[in-house]
C-alpha cells in the first residue's frame, strides 16, 4: 500500500494532479496511505486511453460530443442556407419594411377618401353615403389588392 505522493509519483504526476484525479473520480479515493500501486497504474491507463479515443472526460471537455455538437450545427447551417435559397426563409427585416411600407399605403388610400368623397356626399341620405363609402372603400382595397404599384409598375 502507498501514501497519496507516492501513488502520484508511481504514474508520474504530481499531487495536486492526483488530487483532480481523485476528485474527478477517475482514481477511487481511499484512506491517506491505501493506495495500491498497479490498481492506481491500471486505472490511469485507462483514463487516459478513454481521454485519447474521445470518449473520457478530461476536464469537462469530451471530444466526441464535441464533435458531435459541431456536425450538428454545421448540418443546421447549411439546412437553413438551403431553405434561403430555396426562398423558404427571409429575413425580419426585409419582411418589417414591406409590411411597414405596404400599410403606409393603405393608410394613405383610406385617409384620403373623406377628402374625395366629402362634397359629393353633402345632399345625400345616410344609405345613399354608406353606399359611396362602403364603395369608395372597397375600391380602395381592390387597388391595394392588385399587384401593382401606385404609377401602375408590376412590384
Amino acid at each position: 500500500m502507498a501514501t497519496i505522493a507516492e501513488a502520484a509519483r508511481h504514474i508520474d504526476l504530481g499531487e495536486r494532479r492526483f488530487f483532480e484525479l481523485l476528485d474527478d473520480g477517475v482514481i477511487e479515493r481511499k484512506s491517506p496511505a491505501a493506495y495500491d500501486l498497479d490498481e492506481v497504474r491500471v486505472t490511469y491507463i485507462r483514463h487516459v486511453r478513454k481521454v485519447a479515443a474521445g470518449r473520457g472526460a478530461e476536464k469537462g471537455s469530451d471530444l466526441a460530443a464535441e464533435r458531435a455538437k459541431l456536425a450538428r450545427e454545421q448540418t443546421e447551417i447549411a439546412a437553413r442556407r438551403n431553405a434561403v435559397e430555396r426562398g423558404e426563409l427571409v429575413s425580419i427585416e426585409e419582411v418589417g419594411r414591406q409590411i411597414e411600407e405596404e400599410y403606409g399605403v393603405v393608410r394613405q388610400r383610406l385617409l384620403a377618401i373623406p377628402g374625395t368623397l366629402a362634397d359629393s356626399l353633402v345632399s345625400l341620405d345616410r344609405a345613399s353615403i354608406e353606399s359611396a363609402l362602403h364603395e369608395a372603400i372597397k375600391d380602395a382595397l381592390t387597388e391595394l389588392h392588385d399587384p401593382t404599384d401606385l404609377d401602375g409598375q408590376k412590384k
